[in-house]
């Protein structure tokens, strides 16, 4: 009855068909073993090759940039003419700084005088009238000491913000007057400066001229050339240009409005006397018509 699920042994043919689908399928998994191995080893030789390609790119872009970076930059023709252009504004707004401050400071200087002179005067009185003073009663010394007490108290917290102003000096310096040619010197090296390289820091007394020169004739900066050196000098001066011309911006944008603003006032106020000669001239006729109209009746 079950005589099927009995195994029935394998004849010659069917034994030899298969030992060859043995054989065969181990070769197909041989050659698939190693074509997977000889293309993992290709994609990590690829990978490493890009990997330092990769970095070798990077190095050189490094090298190029410090290269650059070391690099005095070419000054224009352009830009020579304008730097020569502004020399002598620059000087002449400068001497006229110099002197402004110069006035103040001998103002402040004679200020002070009349200040110590007064001062003087008040010590001393006050020093005789308590030389004859009269010693008071125990309340009132007892009232004294207690709004003194109450006036430090509340003076507590200025005191000690006070504390932090002490440290900052707020006396009047004499200001440093150049002659023409030293001002003419440090205007050119501060132009020198900016097309040095970009590594080269800038010294203090180029900042202070470049400082000078931006607050004083910055229309020197709207040359594009020059004003892309002073960016990458000295970033600080770039933005200090850069609101310049953003308020330049606004006052001409304001002047303009106030132009359009008078002539529409303008427009206005003849539409209004227009129109107001107008019903005068209706009115001139109206008394006309009622006169002759009057003659008429008489």
């Amino acid at each position: 009855m079950f005589k099927f699920l009995t195994p029935t042994p394998l004849t010659g043919s069917a034994a030899a068909l298969t030992a060859c689908k043995s054989a065969r399928y181990g070769r197909q998994k041989s050659t698939l073993v190693a074509s997977m191995f000889t293309a993992t080893l290709l994609l990590s030789a690829c990978q490493q090759q890009a990997a330092t390609e990769t970095v070798e790119k990077g190095g050189q872009t490094a090298e190029q940039q410090h290269a650059d970076a070391n690099k005095s930059a070419v000054q224009s023709d352009s830009a020579a003419a304008r730097i020569a252009e502004f020399q002598s504004l620059y000087v002449t707004q400068m001497q006229g700084l110099q002197r402004r401050l110069q006035a103040e400071y001998e103002s402040l200087q004679a200020a002070d005088a009349t200040d110590s002179i007064a001062a003087a005067g008040d010590h001393a009185k006050s020093t005789q009238d308590k030389s004859s003073a009269t010693v008071t009663n125990e309340a009132e010394s007892e009232d004294v000491v207690t709004a003194s007490v109450d006036i430090n108290t509340s003076i507590e917290v200025g005191e000690r913000d006070l504390k932090v102003l002490k440290s900052l000096s707020l006396e009047a310096y004499e200001p440093q007057l150049l002659p023409e040619d030293e001002l003419i010197k440090r205007y050119q090296q501060a132009m020198e400066a900016l097309y040095q390289p970009t590594a080269t820091a800038l010294s203090a007394q180029d900042i202070d001229t470049l400082l000078n020169i931006a607050t004083l004739t910055p229309q020197l900066f709207e040359h594009p050339e020059i004003a892309a050196r002073l960016t990458l000098k000295s970033p600080a001066l770039g933005r200090l240009i850069v609101q310049y011309q953003v308020w330049q911006q606004i006052e001409v944008q304001q002047a303009l409005d106030m132009q359009q603003l008078k002539q529409t006032q303008q427009q206005e106020f003849e539409t209004l006397m227009t129109k107001f000669d107008d019903t005068i001239k209706g009115y001139d006729e109206q008394i006309a018509k009622y006169e002759q109209t009057l003659k008429e009746f008489k």
